[in-house]
């Protein structure tokens, strides 16, 4: 089955795994409950923290447009950690620990 929701929460009852999508594309991939507990990509982190059980913190600024999107990550316009390689390259998806997956320079 395939659930494409901004609710976190609600995924979290139906789901062994979680793909969280930024401007259309997968940002962070892994097991539901380390999701939960422990996101990597700042979006994820940002996404749960708006969340009603923490804290309806909302992310600031407005996402790209879809036909005018940055040229590095697509979250780097918004991402509290983006540094000058975040807006010129775009990240791949690539490996982070031994069962999930992440698009962010700033991780590594």
């Amino acid at each position: 089955m395939l659930l494409i929701t901004h609710d976190l929460e609600a995924a979290a009852g139906v789901s062994d795994r979680i793909a969280v999508m930024y401007s259309g594309e997968v940002v962070e991939v892994g097991a539901t409950d380390e999701i939960l507990s422990s996101p990597m990509h700042p979006y994820t982190k940002g996404l749960l923290n708006s969340l009603p059980s923490h804290g309806l913190e909302p992310l600031p600024g407005d996402s790209p447009l879809l036909n005018a999107l940055p040229k590095g990550c697509r979250f780097a316009p918004r991402c509290p950690l983006a540094r000058e390689p975040c807006r010129t390259v775009h990240p791949p998806l690539v490996r982070a620990g031994a069962t999930r997956l992440a698009r962010c320079d700033a991780l590594c």
